[in-house]
């Protein structure tokens, strides 16, 4: 009897534990729930998309984005350093597309190389002078003898001109020997008849012609065959006086004249007056 009354004492307890354990498992949370995922196999990106029942319930709980005003975001915020570097390399900067602004003596420089062009351009011949050019400087339309630093420089510019484009230039003011003078140096070139090489020969003569009118200045240039005195070609080009040019044009100067002389014409076989030019 003793035996039977513990044995069921302890299924009692056993009963009680058993109970309290179900009300313990009842009593915890269950864990919360996710929106089941559906793989798309077809589309080969791999990108994951919600389940229809559930898209629904996403965007609504889903935070919507603002409005994000790119004029107002950095350029490193919108791309990404490499495409900006791609965009300035197909957009250059407004500073590239503006005009090299020279200065007087680069901008003279540049129209008396036009007038070399136009030289070359409008020979007769395709195949250019076929004999030396001597280069004659330049003198007042007004006065034939008259000239000026302007004058003789773009004579100058043009030797240069012509020997780069490839024709033989002749320097007519090289003397028969270099002279040296202590102190002062070794000297090529001379305006000194007595000290100029006896014998030069040309066949062509490139010599031009300026004249001022208010702001402009036009100039003339042409090349001449000494065979029979034809313009074998010609250029022009019309400057606008700015500072530097009229320093150039100043001074101007015109050498002194001996009485003249009389020596026949041969193309007309009868006679002319010609002046002995000295000086400098």
């Amino acid at each position: 009897m003793i035996m039977h009354t513990s044995l069921k004492h302890r299924l009692v307890a056993l009963c009680i534990l058993g109970m309290a354990g179900i009300l313990v498992g009842c009593s915890k949370s269950a864990p919360p729930t996710q929106p089941p995922v559906v793989i798309n196999l077809n589309s080969g990106s791999g990108e994951t998309t919600t389940a229809p029942d559930t898209q629904q319930k996403i965007s609504a709980t889903a935070k919507k984005p603002e409005n994000i005003n790119l004029e107002t975001v950095p350029v490193d915020k919108v791309a990404p350093p490499e495409q900006q570097y791609l965009q300035e390399q197909q957009e250059p900067s407004r500073q590239n597309l503006e005009p090299v602004r020279l200065d007087e003596a680069s901008f003279l420089n540049t129209q008396i190389h036009e007038i070399a062009l136009q030289l070359l351009r409008n020979f007769r011949d395709e195949a250019g002078p076929n004999g030396p050019v001597a280069v004659a400087t330049f003198v007042d339309l007004n006065n034939l003898y008259r000239t000026s630093p302007f004058g003789r420089y773009i004579a100058e510019q043009l030797m240069g001109e012509l020997q780069r484009a490839g024709f033989n230039v002749v320097e007519i003011r090289k003397a028969d020997s270099i002279m040296v003078k202590q102190r002062y140096g070794e000297y090529g070139l001379s305006r000194d008849i007595q000290e100029l090489a006896r014998q030069s020969s040309a066949s062509y003569i490139l010599a031009g012609t300026y004249v001022t009118r208010g702001r402009y200045i036009m100039i003339n240039a042409r090349l001449i065959s000494n065979e029979n005195n034809l313009v074998a070609s010609s250029g022009l080009k019309i400057l606008r006086k700015d500072p530097f040019l009229e320093r150039l044009l100043w001074p101007s100067a015109t050498p002194e004249t001996a009485p003249a002389v009389r020596v026949p014409v041969k193309e007309l076989g009868s006679l002319s007056d010609m002046k002995i030019l000295s000086g400098s």
